[in-house]
């Protein structure tokens, strides 16, 4: 029987959504300082979807055991 992960994975759309979101606002920032966070804040969100991305890829190319 196959238990389902601790921590449900949320979908890579959503991680690029907020990246999406993070960017707008680091184009609408007037600090230099806080373009760059809100910046290193999309790439984060980037390597989230990343890594989605190749779990799912991952996980669906496992053999199923019945």
């Amino acid at each position: 029987m196959e238990h389902p992960p601790a921590t449900p994975t949320l979908p890579a759309d959503y991680y690029r959504r907020h990246a999406a979101r993070v960017r707008k606002l680091a184009s609408e920032a007037t600090t230099l300082a806080i373009k760059e966070h809100l910046r290193e804040v999309a790439l984060e969100y980037e390597r989230l979807a990343e890594r989605v991305d190749r779990d799912t890829a991952r996980n669906e190319s496992e053999p199923r055991s019945e």
